[in-house]
């Protein structure tokens, strides 16, 4: 019996992890506007219909393809011990995003609208948030040797800088999202340096 409830199960996870490569790949193919439910259901052979019936909703959907998008780039994947390689990485997450300008704009889309605390997505991004931001802020504090309070609010500068510049760069793709941001970690590093090294040692 156990085997049989496991069947079904396992076929509609299958199709659900089916739909969502489809999802994926849809989104790499289209513009900033992203594909249509239409198009991403035509990729695995179904109706529209017949695509939601593996998804509570739309908005489930739709943080589902975020999730497998996160999935793919590992945005967790600051190494420990984090090392300078880890912004570097970060530098080129950024970058690679502009091969897929749908999923920017829906990532943005989706963030905005789950601030809202009833909205089914708002765990997973306050989550995510501060997840990146941990990690965001160990690899500041062992890589470039930052005190813990400074590189918790340098991480939540970064994060508002990436965030913002994809927004920007939806309207301006002539922007380097990543040398962008790679400039400003730099600067942000030296200044820190700088007004430390100006700090009279205690006696």
């Amino acid at each position: 019996m156990a085997d049989k409830k496991r069947g079904p199960y396992k076929k509609s996870a299958e199709r659900r992890s089916a739909i969502l490569s489809a999802a994926l790949a849809a989104y790499a193919e289209s513009d900033a506007g992203g594909p249509t439910l239409q198009a991403i259901a035509e990729k695995v052979g179904l109706t529209q219909t017949a695509l939601l019936y593996y998804f509570s909703s739309r908005e489930e959907l739709f943080l589902a393809i975020v999730r497998a998008r996160d999935d793919r780039d590992r945005f967790r994947a600051i190494e420990d011990p984090p090392s300078i390689e880890d912004f570097k990485r970060l530098g080129q997450l950024i970058a690679r995003n502009t091969e897929t300008p749908g999923l920017v704009r829906l990532f943005l889309e989706q963030a905005v609208a789950a601030a809202g605390t009833g909205h089914l997505a708002h765990d997973y991004f306050k989550d995510r948030y501060r997840a990146f931001a941990a990690s965001l802020a160990e690899g500041l504090c062992t890589a470039r040797g930052i005190s813990a309070d400074t590189a918790d609010w340098l991480a939540r500068v970064i994060i508002a800088a990436a965030d913002g510049l994809q927004i920007q760069w939806l309207y301006n793709p002539e922007i380097s999202m990543a040398h962008d941001l790679e400039r400003l970690v730099n600067l942000a590093v030296s200044a820190i340096r700088a007004e430390r090294e100006s700090q009279p040692n205690p006696q």
